[in-house]
């Protein structure tokens, strides 16, 4: 394996690591970080249930959940921190300047969040209108789908960055 390659899969793995330990951390042993996650929660909650409730009257968010003609609440692994995660360490382990990859790790996390609300929102309907799809759809297709649009979203960011390098250099 080629040394950029292998600085890259080595500075990516350290940091993938060191941000899913610090997110899977039992937080149930600490009341003040344990908290904070509850609100972080129920932040998405509020943010998805504002999406809905622009066409779904009647919507009710309370604390993490979202109550309406289907009921969701929004629990750990629901906030696609995985993804965020995965994206996160991509673009920093890339070989690039800080100043560089800022901008696009804002933009990035961006899209992964709205991707996320847009999951949230589709399984409401989903519960909705297909209830005996919800798991399937909730388990397996949503997060393939995640998983690639990060993938997309990272490979867009690349690309701007090696543009962004050839036009230093010339």
């Amino acid at each position: 394996m080629p040394r950029f390659e292998l600085r890259f899969a080595l500075t990516f793995a350290a940091i993938a690591a060191l941000l899913f330990t610090i997110y899977a951390f039992p937080f149930e042993l600490f009341g003040a970080t344990h908290d904070w996650l509850h609100g972080y929660l129920a932040a998405y909650a509020r943010l998805a249930g504002g999406v809905l409730g622009l066409v779904e009257r009647g919507l009710v968010v309370d604390d993490t959940y979202i109550q309406g003609r289907f009921a969701l609440q929004i629990v750990r692994n629901c906030d696609a921190a995985d993804v965020n995660i995965l994206f996160t360490s991509a673009l920093v382990a890339f070989p690039a300047s800080f100043r560089a990859k800022a901008p696009l790790l804002l933009a990035g996390v961006g899209a992964l969040i709205a991707a996320n609300v847009l999951r949230i929102c589709s399984l409401y309907y989903v519960g909705v209108f297909l209830p005996d799809r919800f798991k399937l759809i909730h388990e397996e297709v949503w997060p393939l789908l995640l998983v690639m649009f990060t993938v997309g979203v990272f490979l867009t960011c690349v690309r701007r960055l090696e543009r962004s390098q050839r036009e230093q250099a010339a």
